[in-house]
């Protein structure tokens, strides 16, 4: 399994590589600091998962889901955010994300939300 990490803040992008480390230590991770560079990634490799972050400099999450979906991409992409407050989660899931992590990031909910994409006897 590989994954894409769509996210800006340097320390966000450490934290998520840790988690996902622990808790899924054969999956490979790229990064990249926005939707712009995320695009570059999927038009030119295989991956099997994006996490993405909605508020990000170039091209936000949204953009690049829609972006994604204009290109027929067919990857899981769940968002990653800090704004996962009422009504926000029906917005994204509207918006093309499969699902999301609200941000301060548990682990627990990761893996809760990330084992059904990544636990196909695959890892």
């Amino acid at each position: 399994m590989h994954i894409l990490i769509a996210e800006d803040e340097e320390y966000n992008q450490m934290v998520i590589q840790g988690m996902i480390d622990i808790l899924y230590p054969e999956v490979s991770m790229e990064i990249v600091n926005n939707g712009v560079e995320a695009l570059e990634k999927l038009k030119n490799g295989s991956f099997d998962l994006l996490l993405s972050d909605v508020d990000m400099p170039q091209m936000n999450g949204y953009a690049l889901v829609s972006e994604i979906k204009n290109m027929g991409l067919k990857i899981p992409m769940i968002c990653v955010t800090a704004f996962a407050i009422s009504g926000d989660k029906e917005k994204l899931l509207m918006h093309g994300f499969n699902s999301y992590i609200s941000k301060p990031i548990d682990m627990d909910e990761m893996k809760l939300v990330l084992d059904p994409y990544l636990l196909k006897g695959e890892v």
